[in-house]
């Protein structure tokens, strides 16, 4: 006999919804998804209508904890681990393996959604992913500090380091995985306890998340490139990803007890399913998840691929970008050339990269911040539609970008494009709560249409390396960039049919 649990969180007085009978396969809810503007209110079969009140803005601001710990840890890896596969690895090699990255979140992130949906922890639903997150992601970076040590015990020497990439690779790959375990409850749960202020609760969200970022430059400005002191920058993220999720663990509480439904399912005599099985249903409901998307967030998903897409473009190309075609200057050899001996086209590529992840980056992130808080308010006064519409056209001035060696005019696109990123990653769980309501087990959506951003990077990086041989360089996936956000604009405006107004 199996008890349902449930999960509450009483720290913020969330009201009870009743239950919903759902498919036994996925534990999905039968009733269609709801429309209506009012997305805060549940209603129950009598069509009455209960306030879901949502907790303190200090509580949001410890919730979003683990979001800048995520986000930092993606920041490393294209500020550090990147580089550091990159003096193993050959150029393709390295390409081939930042794939691991989008292909572990089209599979991990909408399957731990439907786990902790689903969790019948004593301790939560989303507490105990978030610790074994961090716990097995903190064991992976003390392990990634120690690659060279290990390779030399296993035979490596010299130049000769393959041992040492491929368990370089390894730990990549287990990063990955163990992140994306963190990052989707991290989502949920902000979104548990933020009740009638989704937009405000997400908003937050992402303003810790772009926090995380600017940590990570933080590092790399006062320490210099994070792969020259990697165990000590490793040894950063794991602090920050153990900390975060242990205060969140200690302080917000989930209270679990036994659903309406208890007496109903005891009767049935149902068998407890075994783990194997849940993860089987889990991986499984990442297509009926994707198949049963409503219009509304399939278009949502179409804009998140167009823009993802088109910010990968730029990101993955920022530093050839500025260093060639804004400066016109010369990698060849320009990381190895002593700083009084490089010719004046390497010093001019040096320049570039150094704009690029360093002023730019910098701007970009302060300005997501800053916009992060104002978000709420617009999506109150203007909509959601129009204000994802607006977003999309500064990553749209990438476009204009390509034409101008101006080192002014494309800093301040790059900036602008903060606008745009906030924007879209900000809104995916209040839309998708407008959507089903704030009861609704929404973990496998939240983790479908994050799939989008992760088909956006997985099919920039296998153009990429195409794109950058044509005769306009580096500037062609950036010109693409900005055509397909553009396009973006265009769905969104003709498609993403949505009146959400919500705070």
């Amino acid at each position: 006999m199996t008890a349902h649990i449930e999960v509450t969180t009483p720290t913020c007085n969330l009201s009870e919804s009743p239950p919903r009978r759902g498919s036994a396969a996925l534990g999905l809810p039968e009733r269609p998804p709801r429309l209506s503007t009012f997305s805060h209110l549940d209603l129950n079969d009598s069509g009455e209508g209960k306030h879901a009140v949502g907790c303190s803005v200090g509580m949001l601001v410890l919730l979003s904890l683990p979001r800048m710990a995520t986000n930092m840890a993606w920041s490393a890896q294209w500020a550090a681990l990147g580089p550091y596969l990159g003096t193993m690895l050959p150029p393709f090699a390295v390409q081939l393996t930042q794939l691991i990255g989008p292909l572990s979140g089209i599979l991990v992130a909408p399957t731990i959604g439907v786990l902790s949906d689903r969790s019948q922890s004593k301790w939560g639903r989303r507490r105990p992913f978030l610790v074994y997150g961090a716990v097995t992601s903190a064991a992976c970076w003390t392990l990634m500090g120690f690659t060279r040590e290990l390779g030399e015990l296993l035979g490596d020497s010299g130049d000769h380091r393959s041992w040492t990439a491929w368990l370089t690779i390894l730990f990549y790959t287990w990063m990955d995985i163990t992140v994306n375990v963190v990052q989707t409850p991290a989502f949920l749960i902000i979104a548990d306890f933020a009740g009638d202020r989704q937009t405000l609760g997400a908003s937050i969200g992402q303003a810790s998340s772009t926090l995380g970022s600017i940590w990570v430059a933080g590092y790399i400005y006062i320490f210099g490139a994070a792969h020259l002191t990697l165990r000590w920058f490793l040894g950063m993220l794991s602090v920050t990803m153990l900390a975060s999720v242990g205060a969140v663990c200690m302080l917000a509480k989930e209270e679990t007890h036994t659903s309406k439904n208890l007496e109903l399912e005891l009767e049935l005599d149902e068998e407890a399913p075994s783990a194997l099985n849940r993860i089987s249903v889990a991986f499984a409901s990442i297509f009926h998840g994707l198949k049963t998307l409503p219009r509304m967030l399939v278009a949502y998903c179409v804009v998140f691929f167009c823009i993802e897409f088109g910010f990968t473009a730029y990101n993955g190309n920022k530093g050839q970008f500025f260093g060639i075609e804004v400066f016109g200057g010369n990698s060849t050899d320009a990381d190895v050339c002593a700083p009084n001996h490089c010719a004046e086209d390497q010093k001019r590529y040096n320049d570039g990269v150094q704009i690029a992840g360093g002023l730019a980056d910098l701007l970009f992130n302060v300005l997501g911040y800053l916009y992060s808080w104002i978000l709420p308010l617009l999506v109150y006064h203007v909509g959601a539609r129009w204000v994802i519409t607006v977003a999309c056209i500064p990553q749209a001035l990438l476009m204009v970008m390509v034409f101008t060696k101006v080192v002014a005019v494309d800093v301040t696109i790059v900036a602008l494009t903060a606008i745009t990123q906030a924007t879209i990653f900000t809104l995916i769980v209040p839309i998708i709560i407008h959507v089903f309501g704030t009861s609704a087990q929404v973990g496998m959506y939240v983790g479908a249409v994050n799939s989008a951003n992760c088909v956006g990077q997985l099919l920039n990086f296998l153009v990429g390396a195409a794109l950058v041989e044509t005769s306009l360089g580096y500037a062609l996936p950036v010109f693409v960039g900005g055509a397909l956000s553009f396009l973006g604009a265009l769905i969104s405006l003709g498609f993403l049919r949505i009146d959400m107004h919500s705070m």
